[in-house]
């Protein structure tokens, strides 16, 4: 755990990991989307940071069979062809509304990072040959979502994340069940009776989800999964179910960096990778971080 950065002479001279100084040339800032307190780190020390645009949303999952069926169209094909997955984007309200990380023969899974908050994240294991199919559905947060929150300046965006991690956790009556409705009752906007099964584990309580995100966020999260269905005939099935938030995409902070990819105010700290607000996921952080190895040794030898 990163926990402070001394200045000397407008660089980074020590960094402090569990408690122990060591000196180095330059420090490399890489940790996840989900490593807030390196967010409030360095806006305490400040260090310059900047709120940018993300995306928030819903897991959405279906029985896999289900999936297979619509887009293979008969059993015999979805009998000899790997289990099926998709990929949807659309526009609603000049805003993007897109499946995001669909995970065939998953599992939805808890993903928080604090106490009193509910996250839901999607994995497959390396068969994929899970009961359920799982996706992000997920639409832009910008400065007009979080409005409510400037005040706290670069650390806005997060503020607004981390309210609806709340919110959802207190929907789901804590011991981190998540508040969950199915599809079709989502779309008609009325509470679910009887949940249908999901792969969640620690549970699910039935809620209205229309009333989690604020109205312009429900309506495009809503009104773009009803332009979905029409795309791929059945994907409104009843046996389909909605779990919420999926609100860790990507960053909500920019961590900035100049063309030499160094910090804007800082020469030898090199902020990278999806933590630093350069990467959506593995293979881009990846890529971002084999970038800045190169940019440092060209700038040591």
């Amino acid at each position: 755990k990163l926990t402070d950065l001394r200045l000397k002479d407008d660089k980074v001279s020590r960094l402090e990991i569990n408690n122990v100084w060591e000196d180095c040339q330059n420090v490399v800032l890489a940790t996840g989307h989900s490593a807030r307190d390196i967010y409030y780190l360095l806006n305490k020390r400040n260090i310059t940071i900047e709120a940018k645009p993300f995306a928030m949303g819903f897991r959405i999952e279906h029985p896999q069979i289900l999936v297979n069926g619509i887009q293979y169209h008969n059993e015999q094909n979805a009998a000899i062809l790997p289990p099926a997955s998709y990929s949807l984007v659309t526009q609603v309200k000049g805003k993007g509304a897109f499946s995001f990380c669909m995970c065939p023969g998953g599992i939805i899974a808890p993903a928080a990072t604090d106490i009193g908050e509910v996250v839901v994240n999607g994995w497959s294991p390396s068969k994929r040959n899970g009961e359920y199919a799982n996706s992000g559905w997920v639409t832009e947060i910008g400065e007009e979502e979080w409005k409510d929150y400037v005040k706290f300046g670069p650390l806005s965006g997060l503020e607004f994340q981390r309210s609806i991690e709340q919110k959802a956790y207190n929907m789901g009556k804590g011991e981190y069940k998540v508040p969950a409705q199915n599809l079709v009752d989502y779309l008609a906007e009325r509470k679910s009776a009887r949940l249908n099964r999901s792969s969640y584990n620690p549970g699910m309580t039935s809620v209205d989800l229309n009333q989690l995100y604020p109205k312009e966020v429900n309506y495009r999260l809503r009104e773009g999964l009803r332009e979905m269905t029409k795309k791929l005939n059945g994907f409104d099935h009843e046996n389909a179910i909605v779990t919420a938030p999926e609100s860790r995409t990507s960053s909500p902070v920019r961590i900035p960096r100049t063309k030499d990819l160094h910090h804007s105010d800082l020469v030898n700290l090199y902020p990278c990778g999806e933590g630093a607000g350069y990467a959506g996921g593995i293979i881009s952080a990846a890529l971002d971080g084999i970038r800045i190895l190169k940019e440092i040794f060209s700038v040591v030898h």
